[in-house]
């Protein structure tokens, strides 16, 4: 999954906001909203700087089609 921080010309009308802080803002694509019914935001430390996480946590039902 890609966390994209970059939305400068995006159309976002779409997507759902679930937290919005002074500094984040999250929001999620629509697609992922149908098939997630849980999603992540970790952090992990590396040599150099952060590194922001998705996970998106599935259960299958009959919305997921496969």
């Amino acid at each position: 999954m890609s966390v994209d921080t970059y939305l400068k010309g995006k159309n976002t009308k779409k997507y759902r906001r679930i937290h919005e802080d002074d500094d984040i803002k999250v929001i999620i694509a629509p697609t992922l909203v149908n098939y997630a019914h849980k999603i992540e935001l970790l952090t992990r430390k590396k040599l150099i700087g952060t590194k922001l996480v998705a996970v998106a946590h599935h259960e299958h039902s009959a919305r997921c089609n496969h």
